[in-house]
């Protein structure tokens, strides 16, 4: 996806997880999508500060076990309706 010269990394990252309701871990949405993990989980923070993608559990109880990543979907839309009136100027 080269439109608007978007990361086409984290296009797929989103993607799968809205492919899979359920969330998953940064080691198998890698395995899906055919990058390491450690690519994944740089750009799942980005999208979790942004507030498109969620982990399961706070961070400081996560302590190294293997958390779970689902995307919000109502916010992903949100974001994404605010980038297109800002792309048709309205």
């Amino acid at each position: 996806m080269s439109v608007f010269n978007a990361n086409t990394l984290r296009a797929a990252i989103i993607r799968d997880l809205a492919q899979h309701p359920g969330g998953d871990t940064t080691g198998n949405i890698a395995k899906r999508i055919g990058v390491d993990y450690r690519q994944v989980y740089a750009h799942i923070k980005t999208l979790e500060a942004d507030g498109l993608v969620s982990a399961e559990g706070e961070v400081g109880e996560r302590n190294g076990r293997r958390v779970r990543y689902s995307i919000d979907l109502g916010n992903l839309r949100d974001q994404g309706v605010i980038y297109m009136k800002y792309l048709l100027g309205e």
